[in-house]
């Protein structure tokens, strides 16, 4: 079977059947493989480069488009989606669980795990992890990774889980990305927020809101979406895309941003049969890192000092050697 397709909707149910299972084999064309155009068809279809940019992304070169309006700046995300690297690794956290607690994790390179790197851990950086869990269970648990000095996306979880696993492999990647902040959304359920609290997770986002009963400000562990979060939280993704599109490195994240509209309300919101655990997700970590540093640890205090045969220390980067001298 041979179809001709024009990807001018990425929520089209052929693009997720044939193209992204890998049923179908893609033969990608344009308008500049057309022998049959003449040259005045070709100036018509390039003068859209300055005229209408999206129309000539989509319908000229050939990339996913979407139907409708949406929210963010669709142009910058193609863009972003024609320049992307692919991660450094994929995979998901081996743990040991004893006496309830995690006493060690490793990571583990999978090509089908749910977790990509796009940019590895560097020493004494800080990072942010953002959450957004499943709800009311049709959406993923989502997970974002944000170095909080460039404000870069370094590393993105998804994966349709329980809420035990999520909160155990969150904790795994918050460690491994220096003990990072960790704010995960406490609208549908807290338990991911307690149980990283249980096991131990001693850098978690605090929030402020009014005790019912004392009417006075209390702390309170994660994130609340509401209705005047929200708004912001997703004013300031818009914003992040506008201007700084290029910190974005996953995929997914920026196609799920495609289908991310307004609807008949002007409401924004995913489109209809779409997700949106990945944006929201984005949109908490980013609105999170003022809670976490913005500069690198700082270098321990040097020290020398002498043993027998040996004196410290020649620089090395980051890290002191030692020379034998004897």
């Amino acid at each position: 079977m041979i179809l001709s397709f024009n990807p001018i909707n990425i929520s089209h149910w052929i693009k997720k059947h044939f193209i992204d299972s890998g049923l179908a084999t893609v033969c990608h064309t344009t308008y500049k493989d057309n022998k049959f155009l003449t040259e005045d068809d070709r100036k018509v279809l390039e003068s859209f480069k300055d005229t209408d940019p999206y129309y000539y992304q989509v319908y000229g070169l050939g990339e996913w488009g979407v139907i409708g309006k949406t929210y963010f700046n669709a142009q910058n995300i193609q863009n972003r989606i024609a320049n992307l690297e692919s991660p450094v690794k994929t995979g998901y956290f081996r743990y040991s669980y004893e006496n309830e607690k995690i006493t060690k994790y490793t990571w583990i390179n999978d090509p089908d795990g749910f977790i990509k790197i796009y940019r590895d851990v560097e020493n004494r950086v800080p990072y942010v992890l953002g959450g957004d869990t499943s709800g009311e269970g049709s959406d993923y648990f989502t997970g974002h990774i944000l170095n909080n000095i460039t404000g870069e996306q370094v590393a993105v979880l998804r994966k349709e889980f329980d809420e035990v696993e999520y909160t155990r492999q969150m904790y795994c990647l918050g460690q491994y990305y220096n003990n990072a902040l960790l704010g995960i959304e406490a609208n549908f359920s807290t338990y991911p927020i307690q149980e990283a609290e249980r096991l131990g997770y001693t850098n978690q986002y605090v929030r402020e809101e009014e005790d019912t009963y004392t009417g006075g400000l209390a702390k309170r562990l994660g994130f609340k979406t509401t209705a005047i979060s929200r708004p912001r939280i997703l004013a300031q993704l818009q914003t992040m895309v506008l201007e700084s599109c290029n910190l974005i490195n996953d995929k997914d994240t920026l196609e799920e941003m495609l289908v991310f509209v307004r609807n008949e309300k002007g409401r924004p919101e995913a489109k209809e049969g779409e997700h949106d655990d990945l944006v929201m997700g984005l949109a908490i970590a980013y609105d999170i890192r003022e809670q976490q540093k913005f500069v690198k640890e700082p270098l321990a205090k040097e020290r020398t000092f002498e043993m027998v045969g040996f004196r410290q220390y020649k620089p090395s980067g980051d890290v002191g050697s030692y020379i034998e001298i004897v």
